[in-house]
């Protein structure tokens, strides 16, 4: 008997692809770059740095935009749309002169990095699969932790010192438009009904959206109801704090670790083993979603996080150093496979890329702020382990605050006209 592939595991692949080069193109990739463009003008590190807060600013506020976009015109589209305006601040960014220039230019490459991120990923891996979702997400998200393994130190050890970062950005440009343009345009469908196919798993049960977890009388909430429930405000809350916690610890890992003895190449060997960890904890996640809970899921990351930066403020050894990272990665590895699947069981599928993006812009808003808070205090104090011992507290906090979200309830006129 012939065994059919079923098409949405190419919907899979693509979203894969989409958020390895998002990530290691434009988060990852501005790490190793930043040095090279600083050294040529005569730049201070501080001005240089400065342009990975307007990138994750523009990626915050671009959130809401993505997620609106996508419940309007289709992840598909929108996805096109990230990959143009990405590639094209990249391009630009070949050609920058002065500092204003490229400030200007990583709002574009903000606002493409989050088009092309989780929101049309997650949004149309969800239409292809009505059971399984957290796993295949988990599958897709993994990109993000690939971009950071495989195409930064690409860019870093083979493409700047041998055709200068100029060179770099070129080719970041042209890969990234080589790759996802056909992709968008010859591969990726909206739906399975378009390629006259049904979701993966719709006639094994009658669950409304495909998740084993999802709670029993979840209601399929609208944007504008959902930001009437205190479950809504408890996640992005969280979710702010998680997102601070992680950047405030890994965006100064290299000088925390300094401060407490450890040499530079300690700090980065501390970062493979979170970025292995990262993408193991995507997969686990997503698994995980689909088997509990989703708030369970979040906490454990939650958890991980605290913990984490308790052991790295208090580490003596590279045996505790591995610790922190295989914690951090474990932590850090969850965010996106949790954050889909409590959109999904808690605020149903009805605008869900709007929801996701309300959600994901307050996680962005936590790494916004999350570096400053910790160097400002730094500055202040001399020291980074008094606050990063009150960040670590502020997750610890958010463990039961997430475990113990209900699924919202609406007076039943509401539930009624929800439908």
């Amino acid at each position: 008997m012939a065994y059919n592939f079923f098409f949405g595991y190419w919907i899979v692949l693509v979203g894969f692809i989409s958020t390895t080069l998002s990530s290691g193109l434009g988060f990852y990739g501005f790490s190793v770059l930043n040095t090279s463009v600083a050294g040529e003008f005569g730049w201070s590190r501080g001005a240089v740095t400065a342009a990975f807060s307007v990138f994750i600013i523009s990626a915050a506020a671009g959130s809401p935009i993505a997620g609106r976009l996508t419940d309007k015109h289709g992840p598909r589209k929108v996805l096109f749309l990230g990959t143009i305006l990405m590639s094209i601040g990249l391009l630009l960014l070949s050609r920058a002169s002065a500092i204003w220039i490229f400030y200007l230019l990583h709002i574009f490459v903000g606002i493409g990095f989050v088009l092309l991120g989780i929101v049309p990923v997650s949004k149309i891996v969800c239409n292809w699969f009505y059971r399984s979702q957290g796993t295949v997400q988990g599958l897709a998200f993994t990109g993000i932790g690939v971009g950071g393994l495989i195409i930064a130190p690409l860019i870093g050890n083979f493409f700047v010192p041998n055709f200068g970062w100029r060179c770099a950005y070129l080719a970041m440009a042209l890969s990234l438009l080589g790759t996802m343009l056909p992709l968008t345009i010859f591969v990726l469908k909206d739906t399975p009904h378009q390629k006259g196919l049904c979701p993966y798993g719709q006639n094994e049960g009658n669950l409304p959206y495909g998740n084993s977890a999802q709670t029993e009388g979840t209601i399929d909430l609208g944007l504008e109801k959902a930001l009437r429930t205190f479950t809504f405000w408890v996640v992005a809350l969280t979710f702010m704090i998680y997102g601070m916690s992680m950047a405030a610890a890994l965006q100064n890992q290299i000088s925390i670790l300094n401060e407490q003895g450890f040499a530079t190449r300690a700090g980065m060997t501390a970062l493979g083993v979170i970025g292995l960890f990262s993408g193991v904890a995507k997969l686990l996640f997503g698994y995980l979603c689909d088997h509990i809970d989703p708030k369970f899921a979040a906490a454990i990351s939650y958890a991980a996080i605290a913990f984490s930066i308790i052991v790295m403020i208090r580490a003596q050894s590279l045996a505790h150093l591995f610790f922190y990272g295989m914690l951090f990665g474990l932590g850090q590895g969850g965010w996106a496979p949790n954050l889909a699947m409590l959109v999904v069981n808690y605020f149903g599928f009805r605008d869900y890329g709007s929801v996701l993006g309300a959600v994901q812009l307050a996680f962005y808003a936590g790494m916004a702020v999350g570096p400053v808070i910790v160097g400002l205090a730094f500055d202040l104090t001399g020291s980074y382990r008094l606050t990063l011992f009150i960040v670590a507290l502020l997750c610890f906090f958010s463990v039961p605050a997430i475990a113990l979200i209900r699924n919202p309830r609406l007076p039943l006129a509401e539930n009624v006209s929800a439908y």
